[in-house]
């Protein structure tokens, strides 16, 4: 990973330091992990293995959004024979002026000319306060997938997708240094304890929305600040980062 990785903010080296640990976990997973840029890559992982689970939110479609090295980034995970393993997205905002409620409400999170896309049944609604909080540079992740035969803990006890979720904020914040970072979690996964071993400092419920062709969503709000996830990092050993 840090052989394709330039972090252009590591304060004390600790995001280098740690995306590297990450890095040796998911090695040890069998998982070799690259960052990229062109979205329509993962796009076409993403259709590639629908039967696996794999799904591709609007806010990081390359046909519905405009997505590069300036605004975007995600991972691609590969096993042993060079096959997608896993994905993870990150998309920077530049929310000064605006808020993640109004974004979000708005559709703008979702898609780059929403008047293109929305239909009479769609709706969103944020929790409030917190989505009034989330101000100026901001950092969402999302799309994960990993595929089914490596979901869930090995023997070491290492679990794919958190510690992509942590690395992805981690890379987030080396090239934007966003004050804030988001996801969503659905009422499931929060219950299921996902939320928490995601590491997310903050959680509200009451996010729901409704995308054109697509079921009604019902999860909550995961954030946190910059300074927390920095605080995360710092906090592990150097040698024995918790992946968990």
């Amino acid at each position: 990973m840090l052989d394709w990785f330039e972090p252009i903010h590591d304060p004390g080296g600790v995001v280098s330091r740690t995306v590297l640990r990450l890095d040796q976990l998911a090695a040890r997973r069998g998982v070799r992990l690259y960052p990229q840029t062109d979205f329509h890559g993962l796009k076409d992982v993403a259709a590639a293995n629908r039967q696996h689970g794999s799904v591709l939110a609007p806010n990081v479609d390359a046909d519905l959004s405009r997505l590069g090295d300036a605004n975007a980034t995600w991972i691609l995970g590969v096993d042993k024979d060079g096959q997608p393993a896993t994905t993870q997205a990150g998309r920077y905002f530049d929310w000064s002026g605006t808020t993640l409620g109004a974004e979000m409400e708005s559709f703008r999170f979702f898609y780059e000319h929403p008047v293109r896309h929305l239909t009479a049944d769609c709706f969103c609604r944020m929790p409030r306060p917190a989505a009034d909080q989330i101000v100026g540079a901001a950092f969402h992740t999302g799309t994960i997938w990993v595929r089914p035969d490596l979901r869930g803990p090995d023997e070491e006890g290492i679990i794919l997708s958190q510690l992509l979720g942590r690395m992805i904020r981690l890379i987030g914040i080396a090239h934007w240094w966003p004050d804030y970072l988001f996801s969503f979690s659905t009422r499931a996964l929060r219950d299921r304890g996902v939320v928490k071993n995601f590491g997310w400092s903050h959680h509200d419920p009451g996010a729901e929305w409704k995308l054109p062709g697509e079921a009604v969503y019902e999860g909550g709000l995961s954030w946190m600040s910059r300074e927390e996830m920095l605080d995360w990092a710092s906090a592990q050993p150097t040698r024995h980062a918790a992946a968990e």
